[in-house]
């Protein structure tokens, strides 16, 4: 007599191997969507945006890494989640940088791929199945609320951009549409194919981003040479301002890893989710200036200048040069911020002082950061990370001591002298 088998079945729902096959595609874009803002970033022009940029990619990263975890437990101790991509969609997304200003980035990052990411997210959780694939069915739900968040952020910034003459074609945002349609969406259908997918000439002519030697401003800004006032400050309120501006001008750190985490393509998955971090945290910190200078009275870059000068200083030398030279910084950060924060209790100033003491909590992981990868970028040798510290700080100070020979920091120091004595007859009034 035949054994008896009861028939089950479970249909339309994905294997392990099916599963993470497609949670692998979604890790790749949310990896290149987060490398492309952050190589962008320092030719963002606009403030707001620029300001933003680094909170949305620094969510991407943390988006990537739980996926990238997840693919690894499928399949433990699988270690392919790195390779073996489609080649079309890798193409398709290198392809994302190649924008000629502010809107056309977030046309072809948000509009269309992230609206794109929301879309493939709903679609994955129709066919999961919430026992077996409880894990991932956890987390993309929290994915889908943060992405949406994001084009919501996104709709003001793009709406009130100013495109300096320069409409961003219609096309533009169609093309990219049309792309990922051919492409098949997130998910594709046509992998290894890419010869026979159709690319708009609107992409295919753009040219090839290189990040700009000096950092890209807002057009609103003043123009100026270097960003901190360049004679020590007497009063104490002349301290406050001081530190303020310096706090605001750390969008340069930000700019640097941001472009180094999309300069350097191959390293590993714990630089770039060190990097977004990083990014999001000296963002974070120019906020924290600024929200100061705003209660003073301050316009950003009008009464006061934004310049990433540190960037300036060691870009023509390569991005190693200016990642060394941020984590010389960095070495003395948590001792000199933590005296700045017990300096500014004393005085009354806790909003400041607060600030500080974040950022000094901020900077002690910024330490481990700067030693990690510029050591692991010179092959481990501590006597070269040493050589080219010494080597980017000197090249600092000459790039310092000419820029102060030959601008005298007006109209700003003028401007910044008039608001203190408003400021000082308003309390003495």
């Amino acid at each position: 007599m035949k054994p008896q088998t009861i028939i089950m079945g479970n249909p339309g729902k994905r294997s392990v191997e099916q599963s993470s096959y497609l949670l692998k595609r979604l890790y790749l874009v949310e990896k290149e969507i987060m490398r492309t803002l952050g190589g962008y970033l320092v030719n963002i022009s606009d403030w707001e945006l620029k300001k933003k940029l680094p909170h949305h990619l620094w969510q991407d990263s943390l988006r990537a890494d739980a996926l990238r975890s997840r693919i690894l437990e499928m399949r433990y101790p699988r270690r392919d989640v790195d390779q073996d991509h489609d080649p079309a969609l890798q193409l398709f997304l290198a392809r994302l940088i190649h924008v000629n200003r502010d809107a056309q980035l977030i046309e072809a990052t948000y509009w269309v791929v992230k609206n794109a990411l929301v879309q493939a997210y709903e679609i994955y959780l129709q066919a999961a199945d919430k026992l077996d694939d409880a894990p991932t069915v956890e987390i993309i739900p929290r994915f889908i609320a943060e992405i949406r968040q994001q084009l919501l952020d996104m709709q003001p910034l793009y709406q009130n951009l100013p495109q300096l003459g320069l409409p961003v074609p219609p096309e533009w945002q169609a093309a990219w549409s049309s792309y990922l349609e051919d492409l098949g969406g997130l998910f594709g259908s046509q992998q290894g194919e890419a010869s026979s997918i159709e690319v708009s000439e609107l992409i295919l002519t753009s040219k090839p981003y290189v990040p700009p030697l000096t950092p890209t401003r807002d057009p609103k800004f003043k123009p100026a040479s270097y960003h901190y006032p360049p004679r020590a400050p007497v009063k104490f309120m002349e301290r406050q301002i001081w530190q303020a501006i310096n706090h605001v001008n750390e969008i340069w750190a930000a700019e640097i890893v941001g472009t180094v985490m999309w300069v350097w393509r191959d390293m590993p998955w714990e630089f770039y989710l060190d990097c977004a971090r990083w990014c999001f945290d000296e963002s974070r910190h120019c906020m924290m200036g600024e929200e100061r200078m705003l209660a003073w009275g301050f316009e950003t870059g009008v009464d006061y200048p934004v310049y990433g000068d540190h960037y300036v200083s060691q870009a023509p030398f390569g991005e190693v040069a200016n990642l060394a030279l941020l984590h010389q910084f960095e070495i003395n950060g948590p001792s000199w911020k933590s005296g700045l924060k017990h300096d500014f209790e004393l005085e009354g100033d806790s909003a400041s002082a607060q600030d500080f003491d974040f950022d000094w909590a901020d900077e002690s992981i910024h330490l481990m950061y700067g030693h990690k990868w510029t050591l692991h970028l010179l092959d481990g040798d501590i006597e070269a990370l040493e050589d080219l510290r010494a080597e980017v700080y000197e090249r600092w100070h000459d790039w310092v001591a000419k820029a102060h020979a030959s601008w005298d920091y007006e109209p700003f120091m003028s401007s910044i002298q008039q608001k203190m004595t408003r400021i000082e007859e308003q309390y003495n009034g």
